[in-house]
């Protein structure tokens, strides 16, 4: 009986030698995540600021509705991605904690 009391079950080993490289992985993907929301919003800004010249032109409402659709694919894909890996926040949050 003290034989059986002494054994660690084998899922509960595998989850404690998993523990150090999820926290990595996981801090790896929430800076992952928040590289390439920043570098698709940057690129959203350089195409609004490229297609300025629209701006009084019947295609201003057309780059209007393409920018604003873009910004919410980038918005809702970084929110999810965040949600699936259980990651707080984003950009913001990182840099409040940090501050």
């Amino acid at each position: 009986m003290a034989e059986q009391e002494k054994r660690v079950p084998f899922p509960q080993l595998f989850s404690e030698l998993g523990t150090p490289w999820y926290g990595a992985a996981k801090a790896l993907t929430a800076w992952y995540i928040d590289t390439n929301e920043q570098l698709a919003k940057r690129a959203l800004d350089f195409q609004e600021r490229t297609t300025s010249w629209a701006k009084d032109t019947p295609l201003a409402p057309f780059f209007s509705a393409q920018h604003d659709l873009v910004r919410q694919f980038v918005e809702g894909s970084a929110s999810m991605a965040r949600r699936l890996w259980q990651i707080e926040g984003g950009e913001g949050a990182r840099r409040r904690s940090a501050g």
